[in-house]
């Protein structure tokens, strides 16, 4: 058994502020130390399918940052972590967990059409964005009146994402444009100048962003898919909570470990031993 050693691998981060959790959390960190997903993670995931993917991020994340740089992460650190810093940790995630072959099926706008999707997830490209303070600031023109002003704001984060769960694309937007202002002019931006402070934002944030170039095989149709890693990742990790029971079960009866022994077990050496048993069985 693994007894809590995990093998650790240590990724540069695209972005690296702590931001959202007090003056002392307000640091840069260039890397992350992960540990590949257990058992636990998946009993969790099994039991909280139907959760939004940025509350089941923080939880993985949470879980699975061992250190950033040399230090422990202070506590939830993922819903104090950049949006993009927190796409681009669940897709190394994904790469410890279950390798970097990504197989998936699209449909085809043109016709209906199904059709394979087969490419490398150590090829996704990382925008870094420039992140180089935990605050920006933007100086928006004359308009309706007004005099030129500054607009101060930071980048979004895990909190950010999870506080606007369940509203509508507009209505997130601008209540997650008002988390992220931090000083201005007391009068209400203008649409124009929340497109302006946006845009600013987008290119500042790192981004983990794929986008698939495809043909259909069947009507020739070609068109560009936007691919959500995170989502797409979330979606191969489900298995259901009887199935994992199963699993548990046919482990803890041959082999004699206790429950907590064999979700401490990491998920290919989880299966690794069902392969074994299964071709044992089948020989007696």
């Amino acid at each position: 058994m693994n007894g809590g050693n995990w093998p650790e691998n240590r990724f540069p981060v695209p972005g690296g502020w702590l931001i959202g959790g007090g003056p002392e959390q307000c640091r840069r960190y260039q890397s992350a130390v992960l540990r590949p997903l257990t058992g636990h993670e998946e009993e969790w995931l099994a039991h909280h399918q139907g959760l939004p993917n940025a509350v089941r991020t923080t939880r993985l994340l949470n879980a699975c940052v061992l250190r950033l740089d040399d230090e422990p992460p202070p506590g939830d650190v993922a819903r104090s972590m950049l949006v993009g810093d927190r796409d681009y940790l669940i897709l190394q995630l994904r790469r410890l967990t279950l390798g970097d072959r990504v197989l998936a099926v699209a449909d085809c706008p043109g016709c209906g059409s199904k059709m394979d999707i087969d490419f490398d997830a150590a090829a996704i490209p990382i925008e870094c964005g420039a992140p180089d303070t935990p605050s920006y600031e933007i100086e928006l023109s004359a308009h309706s009146g007004l005099p030129p002003r500054t607009v101060r704001f930071r980048l979004p984060s895990g909190s950010d994402q999870e506080a606007v769960l369940g509203l509508d694309v507009e209505t997130a937007t601008d209540k997650l444009l008002e988390r992220c202002l931090l000083s201005g002019d007391a009068a209400p931006l203008a649409v124009n100048e929340k497109a302006r402070v946006i845009t600013a934002m987008e290119e500042r944030a790192p981004r983990v962003e794929l986008e698939l170039d495809l043909r259909c095989p069947e009507c020739s149709h070609a068109f560009v898919m936007p691919f959500d890693t995170t989502g797409f990742f979330l979606d191969e990790l489900r298995i259901t909570a009887s199935k994992l029971l199963r699993e548990v079960h046919s482990l803890a009866f041959y082999y004699h470990w206790h429950e907590s022994e064999i979700l401490g077990l990491l998920r290919d050496r989880r299966r690794a031993y069902l392969a074994l048993l299964s071709d044992t069985l089948r020989q007696e």
